[in-house]
């Protein structure tokens, strides 16, 4: 029998969003980027490894959050932030690995150092919550991933849609006004059907597939929802901001 929970439920009773301010949570979250880059994508190189860890220079100043399946208890996403203000470099990742220069024709600001901005980064989840059997990857008609979770089907993977909200409303308790991010074409076409701001600022370019570079302005992504995602935005706010992360 299929279960019969609204999205909200749906996500109360099988996930939860964690700000990862602890040594032992960040440690997690560079954790299931290994899985990731370097179990299923082979993004990373072997010989580069020594805990199974991805973390670089920009960690340290980061906004960690870890996507968890309460049933398992386990993790199984994670996105960051890195403010602009206090990037050990004083740069964002992204302005080394897009190739092309920026296109700020269409956008509301003409650099990325105007006003108070983040790179949204590492965002991924673990294949399997990520898709199912046989589905290449998600995309803006896949169903959400059972993952164990039974058989409700939802019009879309709505995982990704919640990675998001996390980074707005983190960019909004930090007091940031936009973030910027290489982001695969399909995410930006599923994020764009929920209202979320996004401003494409270059070309796609080949960064471990077809990317391009937005920008995201978590101001205006609430007002746009539908009264289902607003409520999903609200829980995982509380989630965030509601509870301890030690």
């Amino acid at each position: 029998m299929p279960c019969d929970l609204s999205l909200i439920s749906h996500y109360q009773k099988y996930f939860r969003m964690l700000r990862a301010t602890s040594p032992e949570l960040k440690k997690t979250a560079f954790h299931i980027r290994y899985r990731v880059y370097f179990e299923e994508q082979n993004m990373i190189a072997a010989d580069t490894l020594g805990e199974p860890l991805e973390t670089d220079l920009c960690d340290p100043c980061s906004i960690h959050t870890l996507l968890y399946h309460k049933p398992s208890g386990q993790p199984i996403g994670n996105v960051r932030l890195i403010p602009l203000h206090v990037s050990p470099t004083r740069t964002l990742p992204v302005e080394e690995h897009y190739p092309k220069p920026f296109d700020f024709s269409a956008a509301p600001v003409k650099d990325i150092r105007i006003g108070k901005t983040a790179e949204v980064s590492r965002m991924l989840i673990l294949s399997s919550f990520r898709r199912r059997k046989g589905d290449l990857d998600y995309t803006v008609e896949n169903d959400l991933s059972d993952g164990g979770m039974g058989d409700k089907r939802f019009p879309i993977n709505y995982l990704p849609v919640c990675m998001i909200f996390a980074t707005a409303i983190l960019m909004l308790e930090e007091k940031l006004d936009y973030g910027v991010g290489l982001m695969e074409l399909r995410l930006a076409r599923l994020l764009a059907r929920f209202g979320v701001g996004l401003n494409q600022i270059g070309e796609p370019a080949d960064y471990f597939g077809r990317r391009a570079p937005y920008l995201i302005f978590p101001e205006p992504i609430y007002k746009n929802l539908s009264p289902d995602y607003q409520d999903l935005y609200d829980t995982i706010r509380s989630d965030l901001l509601g509870e301890s992360s030690s």
